[in-house]
């Protein structure tokens, strides 16, 4: 399908057998770069004047067993189409025959990250194709001052791409998939630059993610009654997902639009299409324990992803008098979904990797560490009281480190 008058820049309309809008339209595909080209696009300066282009180097393997299916180049398409690259790969993909019955790992190397209109689509595609992993690998970063190219970012990232600046290794990845097969060498300054687009992007997504310190305080605070003025405290999610390569995805929720953060957590995790092969570690900051639906969910997602290392990290615990509440933290715990009550040491990775705090040291509240072994003491007596022997000792040596709307209201 055609249309003459689409431009590039506008919203992709015409709708394909799963939903998604595409076009099939003015796209140019290359299989290689000249070296001078990608020494000349792909420099990471962190003033990159005169590359007035973008280009999307892409891999599509199959999960199943790892078989590269294509590969190649696009760039933006220049006037009359104005068609950037990432909508050129979108069309591209499309048109390709590939079973909605398999799953597929994606990888772009871009000389530039996605501008917001480009990275709404991305979003869009990946809504629509569940069998797609996408991640993203960029060079440098596009108008990162601009507040609406930061919005752009931040919402590929929580769309389920995953998003990270090119290091070494994907520079090399690059050139030799893409360029030619001699050895690639760095230019000048090469990783300073590198360091230097990563803390932009850390940054950024960052600040995306980060929860205000008065949220943080009211919210995560473990006194028995909520402090004046009071506030209704509400359940929080903070989570950091760390793969086997060092990698890390960090992310926040609340209860919304009648899913509590849990489920909004299981839902962003299972989008990402983890590597079944591969060991992961995912570490929860809740402020209250979960409920028995979401206790079970969790249950269930630990179950379906056996190499997951799911730990929970509890503020407070709901409705702890409650039978059907207490069977929920033992159905966790006999799940190897270990939980146990936040301490001054949990607290304080919480505040270092999850609020906006300008880099102030986190200071605990009255009475923080009478509350949290109060808590705990309860959380014993419940799981003891299932016959389930402490399984939370180990958990105080864990350290996150520094990294480079609600249903009801969870009220007890």
């Amino acid at each position: 399908m055609e249309r003459s008058d689409w431009s590039g820049r506008d919203s992709l309309e015409e709708v394909c057998p799963r939903g998604c809008r595409w076009t099939a339209h003015y796209r140019k595909l290359i299989e290689q770069i000249y070296k001078k080209a990608f020494r000349f696009y792909f420099r990471n300066l962190r003033y990159a004047y005169g590359r007035n282009n973008t280009f999307l180097c892409f891999q599509v393997i199959r999960e199943q067993n790892n078989e590269v299916l294509h590969k190649g180049v696009f760039l933006n398409q220049p006037s009359p189409f104005r068609l950037h690259a990432e909508l050129s790969f979108l069309s591209w993909f499309h048109d390709t025959e590939l079973s909605f019955d398999e799953n597929y790992k994606v990888t772009w190397y871009m000389s530039w990250s996605p501008c917001p209109e480009c990275a709404k689509e991305i979003v869009t595609f990946l809504d629509n194709h569940h069998n797609v992993t996408l991640t993203i690998y960029v060079a440098r970063l596009y108008y990162h001052w601009n507040p609406t190219y930061k919005e752009g970012l931040r919402a590929l990232v929580q769309g389920g791409t995953r998003l990270y600046t090119m290091a070494f290794p994907e520079f090399e990845d690059c050139w030799s998939l893409f360029v030619c097969n001699e050895t690639f060498r760095p230019w000048e300054n090469f990783h300073k630059c590198c360091s230097l687009q990563d803390k932009t992007l850390q940054k950024i997504l960052r600040r995306g993610k980060m929860l205000k310190e008065e949220t943080f305080r009211v919210q995560f605070n473990n006194a028995h009654k909520a402090q004046k003025p009071y506030r209704r405290r509400v359940t929080y999610l903070c989570y950091q997902l760390q793969e086997a390569n060092g990698n890390l995805t960090k992310g926040c929720f609340r209860n919304k639009k009648g899913l509590h953060a849990e489920r909004r957590f299981i839902k962003r995790i299972s989008s990402m299409k983890l590597d079944q092969a591969q060991s992961y570690q995912i570490t929860c900051y809740l402020t209250w324990s979960p409920c028995p639906l979401c206790a079970q969910e969790l249950a269930q997602f630990k179950h379906s992803h056996p190499r997951v290392q799911l730990k929970v990290f509890v503020s407070r615990l709901y409705f702890h008098w409650k039978r059907t509440y207490q069977e929920a933290l033992h159905r966790l715990c006999t799940s190897q979904v270990p939980v146990t009550v936040m301490g001054l040491p949990e607290f304080a990775d919480c505040w270092d990797n999850f609020v906006d705090h300008q880099s102030e040291p986190f200071k605990s509240w009255d009475k923080l560490e009478q509350y949290s072994n109060s808590i705990e003491r309860r959380l014993l007596q419940i799981l003891k009281s299932w016959g389930v022997d402490d399984l939370t000792a180990n958990l105080r040596t864990l350290q996150l480190g520094p990294t480079s709307p609600p249903v009801a209201g969870r009220d007890p």
